[in-house]
């Protein structure tokens, strides 16, 4: 009797463990993906949203001087070569870019631009996302369907890049 008691639960403990290392490293792998496109997404969009007319014929020509965009005051005015991203575009590419790649299935992200410097180029961009674990309810048969019982993580991401390269179309690194 004693020893068929410790077979019993040597189970349920090798049961339970296998949920809780499969729940886990599900997240684990949804947030290395979510990563990995955070990486790749920022440094495309930085790339795609180079001034070409800045790296060309330099800042200044085209109303954008210290006065007008107190953001690029680190960048030499009247030198071709500056190379400069602007920022409404960068977002705008960000946020595009970052649905197409992440899988949206019954995840809730946040995208958070902390910080965005048109000359040198320099972003800071957090993504927090609202992970469920409702798996863990419908296994142990509590709550139901509503979602109030459901426990929540935010899982947060943050990168910080800058484009360093005199020619943003080549070896570029983020």
């Amino acid at each position: 009797m004693n020893s068929s008691v410790w077979g019993y639960l040597f189970l349920v403990l090798g049961i339970v463990g296998i949920v809780l290392i499969n729940i886990f490293g599900e997240v684990t792998i949804k947030n290395e993906q979510d990563y990995f496109s955070l990486k790749e997404v920022t440094k495309s969009a930085m790339i795609d949203a180079v001034d070409q007319y800045a790296l060309e014929h330099g800042l200044g020509y085209d109303g954008v001087t210290a006065e007008t965009n107190p953001e690029s005051i680190g960048c030499p005015t009247g030198y071709p070569g500056t190379v400069r991203i602007i920022t409404e575009r960068f977002m705008e590419l960000f946020v595009l870019k970052f649905a197409d790649s992440v899988n949206m299935s019954g995840n809730e992200y946040t995208i958070e631009f902390n910080d965005i410097d048109e000359c040198p180029p320099k972003v800071v961009v957090t993504v927090k996302v609202k992970e469920s674990f409702s798996i863990i309810e419908k296994f142990l048969g509590i709550g139901g369907s509503s979602k109030e019982h459901t426990e929540d993580a935010d899982i947060t991401n943050v990168i910080t890049g800058i484009l360093e390269t005199s020619d943003p179309f080549q070896n570029s690194s983020v």
